[in-house]
């Protein structure tokens, strides 16, 4: 499977075809502003003047659109419908789940194989094949696109469903937006603290990194205490109260705040604080959906 088709030439949609281009496929690309392939042709791309004409050339395709509107437009309106009973759909755009499963019986009605495959990582990783990929479909589908998949990612996970590529998709990069609002509300205390920058930027970022260590605990939904619940409401408290002495808000650390008073006052102020988020993981899949 060495003719392929890039549907999008935006900057991961370029890098990930430059990356190919440079593993020795053949690479055609589509992009509704057509300048934008000029870089790609020059370095050994063909131009394709329409979606359709992209399907015709390639034995598999992949679509790196901006958002479902466009999805449906341009790989539910025309990659879909032109592609040929066999084709392979790998649709990298990052999309909601439910877009994700209506490609999926879309490209099943016509007997195609389709991947949802959103990816995680940067341009860089897209240009060095350094991506992370979530690829769902069938199993016989995944197998076809092992090393297409394998020369854009260094690490593939086959999820089993599209759905699945979707909601994993979607949970990485909301950690991404919790990640920066709250480093940067810790950065207005420790700036308004008058703390060194570097100094705080690099305690912060290993903050984070320690929640990796959280996995094993995760996995096994060990809420033995290490570092109790209680112990951390106090230590969330008491940076309520630096915040404040420094005339710092923190809309994000005040709703973790009163996530932990809450579970706190639910009876698991002695166990590890993990067991917040186990807590949270089992109560709203008791809930149900308003």
């Amino acid at each position: 499977m060495k003719n392929v088709g890039v549907a999008g030439a935006g900057k991961m949609g370029s890098a990930m075809a430059r990356n190919l281009l440079d593993r020795g496929y053949r690479v055609s690309v589509w992009n509704r502003t057509p300048a934008q392939v000029e870089e790609l042709v020059a370095a050994g791309a063909i131009a394709r003047e329409s979606p359709d004409a992209l399907v015709g050339g390639a034995d598999a395709i992949i679509a790196m659109l901006w958002d479902d509107r466009v999805a449906r437009e341009i790989t539910l309106g025309q990659i879909i419908p032109s592609a040929r009973e066999g084709q392979l759909i790998v649709e990298s755009s990052t999309l909601s789940p439910q877009m994700y499963q209506t490609l999926a019986q879309a490209a099943e009605e016509r007997k195609l194989d389709f991947l949802a495959c959103p990816v995680v990582g940067s341009v860089d990783s897209a240009r060095s094949g350094g991506l992370t990929i979530f690829p769902g479909g069938s199993t016989a589908a995944f197998e076809r696109g092992r090393d297409l998949l394998g020369a854009m990612g260094s690490t593939v996970t086959f999820t089993g469903s599209p759905l699945a590529s979707g909601f994993l998709k979607l949970a990485n990069n909301s950690v991404l937006g919790v990640i920066a609002d709250s480093a940067g509300e810790l950065l207005r205390m420790t700036g308004n603290a008058g703390v060194d920058r570097t100094l705080a930027i690099d305690t912060i970022v290993r903050a984070f990194e320690r929640a990796g260590g959280k996995r094993d605990q995760l996995v096994a939904r060990d809420t033995a205490a290490r570092f109790s619940a209680s112990a951390l409401l106090k230590d969330l408290r008491l940076a309520r109260d630096a915040r404040h002495s420094v005339n710092a808000g923190g809309d994000v650390m005040d709703c973790v705040l009163a996530e932990f008073e809450k579970m706190v006052e639910r009876g698991i102020g002695d166990r590890d604080y993990i067991a917040v988020a186990l807590d949270q993981e089992a109560f709203w899949a008791r809930e149900p959906q308003k």
